[in-house]
């Protein structure tokens, strides 16, 4: 049986998050196929899934071990969010040292890759957990709109969210607006600001969502999701609020998100099709 090592693997299979939703993912849909180590000692493959996840001595030293490395690509790490400040330097380095660059998109191949100088390369989307994100006991009312979020990345464009749901109000009178995540202080601390909606849409906070079948449940309760984000190279939220049977609206043409919802708008990308592309990978290094 194949064996890979993950970087703080066990560390993150319970956080929430885009880049962890992908490897809980991937590790729902492998661990029965490959085996999962602690360390690169024990391993065939190293697969980081994030560039600013990793050590880089503790990687280095498996390459010179001669073990296989994957690096996967999901965006550019901001500097501002990123203790160690160097993410398109580490894109670089460990993206040409790699045996396989996997990128998420064709969007991010495009950008990301410019970093990039290794010609072992392919693009695998991400897949989306239909055991929770389906459209079973969907209950909405045609009116509902969501807007959902994990972290304060002004990328994923907030205020303009906001905005495109006091102009669906403008239309629709019975509209109404059900906020998830990490939101602003200032509103929560200010109810009588409304989130700033100069009209009389109605809001809901519905606090941070601590699993996937919250987020699922809620997902299921709702019709429209405001998906203005920017640059994002394949946006988990929008493939799973799709898999509930949301529509998402306002899409941002840069980035990735037309092409996830060109992909997964006839029938969920599955968690099990992605995997088993990963899978395919990994043998073909072995």
């Amino acid at each position: 049986m194949i064996k890979i090592y993950i970087p703080n693997l066990q560390n993150n299979l319970n956080k929430l998050g885009g880049g962890f939703r992908f490897i809980q993912n991937l590790y729902k849909g492998l661990k029965d196929k490959i085996e999962f180590v602690d360390n690169w000692v024990k391993c065939d493959i190293v697969f980081i899934f994030g560039i600013t996840t990793i050590d880089k001595t503790d990687i280095n030293n498996a390459i010179n071990a001669g073990k296989k490395l994957i690096l996967r690509i999901d965006n550019i790490p901001r500097c501002s969010r990123n203790k160690r400040q160097s993410p398109a330097e580490r894109l670089t380095e460990f993206g040409n040292k790699a045996d396989m660059v996997i990128y998420q998109s064709n969007w991010c191949k495009e950008y990301a890759g410019y970093f990039i100088n290794n010609k072992n390369e392919c693009i695998i989307n991400n897949g989306v957990d239909t055991s929770n994100f389906n459209c079973k006991g969907r209950n909405s009312d045609s009116n509902t709109y969501l807007y959902i979020n994990y972290n304060d990345n002004p990328n994923k464009r907030f205020d303009e969210a906001l905005y495109w749901f006091d102009m669906e109000w403008r239309k629709n009178n019975k509209a109404h607006l059900k906020i998830a995540g990490n939101v602003p202080k200032l509103y929560l601390e200010h109810p009588e600001y409304n989130w700033d909606i100069p009209t009389n849409g109605e809001v809901e906070y519905m606090g941070i969502m601590n699993s996937q079948e919250q987020v699922a449940n809620l997902m299921k309760q709702c019709d429209y999701l405001l998906y203005p984000s920017f640059a994002e190279a394949a946006p988990n939220t929008l493939i799973e609020s799709m898999a509930c049977g949301v529509r998402p609206i306002y899409l941002c043409k840069e980035g990735g998100s037309i092409e996830m919802y060109n992909l997964h708008r006839e029938n969920p990308y599955t968690i099990e099709e992605m995997s088993n592309k990963y899978l395919e990978v990994f043998k073909k290094l072995i």
